[in-house]
């Protein structure tokens, strides 16, 4: 009997023990249920409630898939006709072209990524949340897109301004710097002329160089042409005008030569042939007027028969030359 009773009790006790632990995981997950549809429930909520708010801004913008399209279309011909203005400027800047090309080409990419949600907002239906929802995105997008190309081409078109005021002024500065340099050569020219007059006017120019054989007859100058009669020879010439302004020094130099090919000197009937000797050597004061200039060569021994040379120089240069006859 007391076996039977120890049987019972033990027995007893492993399901008292199983008892509080069911309890507890009954009670957990009540809890855990509770807490599921609680959080279920405040999500709906919130969701229910975006798309309420979503359904009426899209009643109050009135957003239509017909419109959206028309507005979208009437924004990208705007911007595209702004760029294709500053495209067909002359003087466009080649990176700014490349710039402008880039960006209708980007315009393009936008009109079909905003004509497809368009189309899907159009295609759902009034009770779908996709319609709305992508009429909306459509909407933000091209108001995005309007105000973003617009600052864009603005600052393009003041880079373009600036540019062009830059270039003109460059052209400017470089029509005075032609201005300056057209002048400027003209001194060049006008200083080259001076300086070629100033440099011919200082040279002598002889015209009408003559010589005359004469004798001293009664006080008077006698010409002759017979060598046994000349006692001095005359020669005569004349100095041009020039446009020399100042007087100067001009050493002359006279050549007279012999028929046998002698240079005559002075005191000496007959030298060497050296191109070194001289007959000559006189000075004149030179002021650019025309004067006519004669000087005289006197020596003791006779003149011989034949024809003579006559060569007059001015700084190692001949200006003139002329011969005479004596019988």
């Amino acid at each position: 009997m007391e076996d039977e009773n120890k049987s019972n009790s033990q027995e007893e006790r492993p399901k008292s023990k199983a008892l509080p632990l069911f309890i507890f995981l009954f009670l957990a997950s009540l809890a855990l249920c509770a807490f599921l549809f609680f959080k279920y429930a405040k999500t709906a909520k919130i969701i229910q409630q975006k798309n309420v708010d979503l359904e009426i801004a899209y009643k109050i913008l009135d957003l239509k898939a017909d419109s959206l399209q028309s507005e979208l279309d009437f924004t990208l011909e705007q911007l595209e006709n702004r760029i294709n203005e500053n495209l067909a400027l002359e003087d466009l800047k080649e990176d700014l072209r490349e710039k402008l090309v880039a960006q209708k080409a980007t315009l393009a990419s936008a009109r079909t990524r905003i004509g497809r949600l368009i189309a899907a907002g159009g295609a759902s239906s009034e009770s779908s949340n996709g319609g709305p929802k992508n009429l909306l995105e459509a909407k933000s997008l091209i108001t995005s897109l309007q105000q973003s190309n617009t600052e864009y081409l603005t600052k393009v078109e003041q880079v373009q301004h600036d540019y062009a005021e830059a270039k003109t002024l460059a052209q400017e500065n470089g029509a005075k710097a032609s201005e300056f340099r057209v002048e400027n050569d003209s001194l060049i020219d006008i200083n080259t002329v001076l300086e070629k007059k100033l440099s011919t006017a200082s040279i002598l120019r002889i015209a009408g160089l003559t010589t005359l054989a004469i004798r001293e007859k009664k006080g008077k100058q006698e010409i002759v042409d017979k060598a046994s009669k000349v006692e001095r020879l005359k020669l005569s010439f004349s100095v041009l005008a020039s446009e020399l302004t100042e007087k100067e020094k001009k050493e002359i130099t006279i050549r007279i030569i012999e028929p046998n090919g002698a240079v005559l000197t002075k005191n000496t009937s007959t030298l060497s042939s050296s191109d070194d000797l001289i007959t000559l050597s006189e000075t004149l004061t030179y002021d650019g007027t025309e004067k006519g200039i004669a000087y005289y060569y006197d020596q003791e021994a006779s003149y011989k028969k034949g024809t003579y040379k006559v060569e007059l120089y001015h700084n190692d240069k001949l200006l003139d030359r002329t011969t005479f006859k004596l019988r």
